[in-house]
């Protein structure tokens, strides 16, 4: 083998290392990434679970469901969210309700739920009102 040889495979070798090198580099980083993003989905699950558990300590309201939903909407809005997420509250469309809606960065959905104060007992209904006797 003489000189020239030598330096040919060499340069060779080189370069498919460096090459090697660069896929793993991209596939951690890859990786990295994609473990990144499970964590903002768990962390939107905490939230949403906080949140669940937190409407479902309230005491029930003597006010109205209005007053309820206006409770509901407060208590959704001071709830601490980690980095990389994004929340968004809106009455429901009935009008009834607060939607929250966790935008995870990078992610293609948003993270949803809805709060009916009615459903969570906290609004004061009406009782009665039959007039028939048992």
């Amino acid at each position: 083998m003489n000189l020239l040889e030598l330096m040919i495979g060499s340069t060779l070798l080189a370069m498919a290392a460096g090459s090697s090198l660069q896929l793993w580099a991209l596939a951690g980083a890859a990786a990295v990434a994609q473990e990144r993003q499970q964590e903002r989905m768990e962390q939107a699950e905490v939230v949403l679970a906080r949140a669940e558990t937190a409407l479902r300590r309230l005491a029930p309201g003597s006010g109205d469901c209005g007053t309820a939903t206006s409770r509901v909407w407060q208590l959704l809005a001071a709830e601490p969210l980690a980095q990389g997420l994004e929340r968004q509250l809106e009455t429901s469309a009935t009008g009834d309700g607060v939607v929250l809606r966790l935008v995870v960065a990078g992610a293609a959905e948003p993270r949803q739920r809805l709060y009916v104060p009615a459903v969570l007992g906290l609004c004061a209904t009406a009782q009665g009102g039959g007039g028939g006797t048992l």
